[in-house]
Formats: C-alpha cells, sequence, structure tokens
C-alpha cells in the first residue's frame, strides 16, 4: 500500500474547470459569458481526496464542455506551486490556503482566489497516528516527541499548533521536534523508530492503521478551533483574472458542476482509483470531507485569523478583496 501511495503522487490528479458569474462578496466577480480569452490553461494540481471534485468534472468532460484544454502538471505542494505560478508556468494551481496566505501576505504574490476545493469535518481528514503500542495517548504525550509534518509553516503545522494550544500544551516544547517528512513515508517511519508521532491525513491514516496498526492519537479537524476547516483551493494571480475574466468563469463552473458531483460518495469513491491511483478497498473506506461549491471569503478568513493567531503571520490579511465568488449552486 505504502508503495502503491508513493507512486501516486508522481502521477497527474486530473483536470479542472470553472463556473459562472460570481455573485455576493469578493472583488471583480467572473464574468458570466463572453468568448474565452484562453482555451488552454496549465493547472497546478495534487494527488489525494481534496481533488475529488475536480477529477469528477474532468470525468464528465466539464472541462471540455466549457471549452476548456487543461494540462494538469503534479505539484508536491502549494507552497512549491506559488513560484511556478509567479513565473507564468502555471495559468492556475491548487494549494492550501496557508500556503497562498502566507505568499499573498508577504508580497510574494499577487493572487485571486477562484474556487474552494475542500473542507475537512470532524474524523474526516487530518490526524496525529502513533504506534500500536506508542504509549502516546493525548496531545499532552507529544512534548518531547518527534512528530513528522509535510512541512513546516503550513497548514499541517497549523491545525496541529491549534489543537494543542486548545489542549493547553505549549507548541514551543514540540516545535523544534518536528520532521518534514512526505506523507507516505510516514508509516514506515514511526515503525522503525525514527519518528514518535505524524500529523497526517487520509487515504494515508488508513494505510498506517492497516500497514503498521497505527493507532489514532487525536483528530486535527475536531471539535473546536479546526472544525469544518478550509484546507484547500485554487488560486491564479490578480493579472491572469483581470485579462482572462471568461476563462476564469469557465474554469469555475466545470469545478462547481465536479464538486456538486463530489457531495455523492459512491461518485468520489469511483474517481479516486482513477487518478489517485488508490486502490478500491482504500477507497471505500477513507475518510471523507465536504466539498464546497462556494467560495466563502469568511470561512477562508479563518485561515488568516488563525495564522495571526499562532504567529504564523505578521498581521491580519482581508480576504475578501482576493475572492472571486462562485456562482450558487442553481446558478
Amino acid at each position: 500500500m505504502a508503495t502503491l501511495l508513493a507512486a501516486s503522487l508522481t502521477a497527474g490528479c486530473g483536470l479542472f474547470g470553472g463556473s459562472d458569474e460570481a455573485e455576493g462578496s469578493g472583488d471583480n466577480a467572473a464574468a458570466a459569458s463572453g468568448p474565452l480569452e484562453k482555451t488552454t490553461l496549465k493547472v497546478g494540481v495534487m494527488i489525494g481526496i481534496d481533488c475529488a471534485g475536480a477529477q469528477l468534472a474532468l470525468l464528465n468532460d466539464a472541462f471540455a464542455d466549457e471549452g476548456l484544454e487543461v494540462e494538469p502538471i503534479t505539484i508536491q505542494s502549494g507552497a512549491l506551486a506559488i513560484p511556478s505560478l509567479v513565473s507564468g508556468e502555471f495559468d492556475i494551481t491548487f494549494g492550501n490556503w496557508v500556503s497562498f496566505i502566507k505568499a499573498q501576505a508577504a508580497g510574494n504574490v499577487d493572487m485571486k482566489f477562484i474556487g474552494e476545493s475542500y473542507l475537512s469535518t470532524p474524523n474526516s481528514n487530518f490526524s496525529v497516528i502513533a504506534g500500536k503500542d506508542s504509549q502516546i495517548d493525548s496531545p499532552k504525550d507529544l512534548e518531547g516527541k518527534k512528530i513528522a509534518v509535510n512541512a513546516k509553516g503550513n497548514i499541517n503545522e497549523l491545525l496541529l499548533r491549534a489543537v494543542l494550544d486548545a489542549n493547553d500544551v505549549d507548541f514551543n516544547k514540540i516545535k523544534d521536534n518536528l520532521v518534514e517528512m512526505p506523507f507516505p513515508n510516514m508509516a514506515a517511519a514511526i515503525k522503525n523508530g525514527q519518528i514518535d508521532a505524524a500529523a497526517t491525513i487520509d487515504p494515508f491514516v488508513t494505510a498506517a492503521q492497516k500497514e503498521i496498526g497505527a493507532k489514532i492519537v487525536f483528530d486535527m479537524t475536531g471539535a473546536g478551533p479546526t472544525e469544518n476547516f478550509p484546507l484547500s483551493g485554487f488560486a491564479t494571480k490578480r493579472e491572469f483574472a483581470e485579462q482572462n475574466p471568461n476563462t476564469i468563469a469557465a474554469f469555475q463552473r466545470a469545478l462547481l458542476k465536479g464538486q456538486q458531483l463530489a457531495a455523492d460518495r459512491k461518485n468520489v469513491e469511483e474517481a479516486l482509483p482513477k487518478f489517485a491511483k488508490m486502490d478500491p478497498e482504500t477507497a471505500a473506506i477513507v475518510k471523507i470531507g465536504q466539498f464546497p461549491t462556494t467560495i466563502d471569503p469568511k470561512r477562508v478568513q479563518r485561515v488568516a485569523d488563525l495564522l495571526v493567531t499562532y504567529d504564523m503571520l505578521d498581521k491580519k490579511l482581508d480576504v475578501e478583496p482576493l475572492v472571486v465568488t462562485m456562482p450558487s449552486e442553481n446558478g
């Protein structure tokens, strides 16, 4: 399983598509109709459950229906995709909101947020796991232990900080022991004693349970400050959005169709083996969150505000002017 999942990270995720006229809040809502300014798009993508809505859009020809041809380019993380967005290698990229917001606040890129991809719900995505015989049974037990995260300073660390704080655990007693490690490598690292615990996501949580009998120590998106937390979405440069409003609208319309299809778990289970190279057995049991059909500035603002709370952002960033809203489900 670990080999299969690791291999899946080098495969293409799928194509992404767009939506109709933006309504409600947000600066510069996407145009409702008109000829596409650009019909071929290069899009940074990642493998995983977060991509299921876009995968389903591809399976159902939503992009082609909108006149778009999308070339997917696999990325390792949202943070690593941003330089490719800046350089013009990507027209649009998928990523986690933490990476997008930090890059915008730092002035590394001037972006527009054009779609949400995934919300984590309790027991749906992020968990801290340990070996089956480990003495780590609570957040407090992580003090002094080596904990793997896929990258420091990203959404994984933000969620970990928030849950530890909610449980009166001093993150300063843990931060120096964080170890950066790709998700597929974490289960083996726990087994061989390289690390004591890992902050990881499904399908890697499920794989670790199957392979090494890993136990879930706690849910990082359960009841509390991270419940129903916005994890990921799509962004483009402001300049691209302003020069290509009809293309962005088309991208959003196709993404909306995929997100609506992802509301049915059966559709997600069918998509994952085809695009994430996940075996059907695992696809049938992985935990799945929600696939929003709008982009809500208030929801994404939660991420920016929490970054300030935990000193991962120097000052508050107002998200609303960055958002190109998606149509309503009936729009």
